[in-house]
């Protein structure tokens, strides 16, 4: 084998956690994945790892090569990846994570058409609502709505998420229909879990920021649509979620003199020097799409109050 081989091996005993985990991973037996870290360290002539039967840590050592090593193990494979590419031949496997609604509603025609293109690239997606950690995950791609925190993750805008506050026509019969953001605070909200308990407005250009409440949280922005069409009171979310409500009247937009703070669609992947030329295509079939969560008329007036209202 060569040193790139010694190199991954301690590169997905480190990640994994502990050898058993890196060997079960990787289809091969523990023993295997020991011995291989075992001559790397008589190689180096020093200890990388510590390890006992349920846990390892680096030493200083290990810790510097896994650190580097990472990085030039990423660099190579990339570098092959890209070369390849010349060939205007594309194959393995991307690993992607999307939100649930999102991915059930916006990707199935652009994947459809990249798979088509590229019938030699396997995707494996998970659709979920969790909080991704890209840098420390399996996933060579991980879709996200909303405002980037971390100026450290490595991202690609990829399109807007026109964003709406609506209602039921009975809710809003029942309980008023609120005329300033800070009359939300008499009203039930149903808040999506990853947001903060205050929603955000713009008004003649100044941010607006009141705080929610409602006896209904849900990591879902399907599940929390259909709670708003049966009444249970004002939500915010993508217009790609609501518009089917909104055309059909189960819901109709508030606070039309208000916009509720603007999010984009973002593509997040591994901070590395080079992308793979497979994900690279990706983000740029994503990107082409644009027409898949923009479209929402200029406001929510122009709807003409068919009855209508974030992830």
């Amino acid at each position: 084998m060569s040193r790139f081989d010694d190199l991954f091996w301690l590169v997905e005993v480190v990640e994994a956690g502990t050898l058993s985990a890196a060997a079960q991973k990787n289809h091969v037996t523990s023993a295997a994945v020991s011995k291989r870290i075992r001559l790397l360290e008589q190689r180096l002539g020093v200890a990388l790892l510590v390890r006992n039967t349920r846990h390892l840590r680096m030493t200083e050592a290990g810790e510097l090569y896994y650190r580097r090593g990472k990085r030039l193990l990423e660099a190579f494979n990339e570098l092959e990846d890209n070369v390849s590419s010349t060939r205007e031949y594309i194959s393995g496997a991307i690993r992607i994570n999307a939100p649930l609604s999102f991915g059930m509603r916006q990707l199935v025609t652009p994947v459809q058409a990249f798979m088509h293109r590229y019938p030699a690239v396997s995707i494996f997606l998970d659709l979920d609502d969790r909080l991704i950690d890209i840098a420390h995950s399996d996933y060579d791609l991980v879709i996200r709505i909303g405002q980037l925190q971390d100026s450290s993750i490595v991202a690609r805008r990829i399109s807007s998420a026109p964003i709406v506050c609506c209602a039921s026509p009975r809710y809003l019969q029942q309980q008023g229909v609120p005329q300033h953001p800070r009359d939300l605070k008499q009203h039930a909200c149903l808040i999506y879990k990853q947001q903060p308990l205050s929603w955000t407005f713009q008004q003649a250009g100044q941010p607006v920021v009141v705080p929610v409440q409602g006896r209904l949280q849900a990591n879902n922005g399907d599940f929390l649509c259909t709670m708003a069409e049966q009444h249970q009171g004002i939500v915010l979310l993508p217009f790609f979620i609501v518009s089917e409500a909104l055309a059909a009247g189960r819901l109709q937009p508030v606070l039309a003199d208000f916009q509720p703070e603007s999010l984009n669609v973002y593509a997040l992947y591994p901070n590395r020097q080079f992308l793979p030329a497979k994900v690279r295509l990706l983000i740029e079939f994503l990107t082409l799409s644009c027409e898949l969560v923009d479209g929402m008329p200029d406001s929510p007036s122009a709807m003409d109050g068919q009855g209508a209202g974030t992830v």
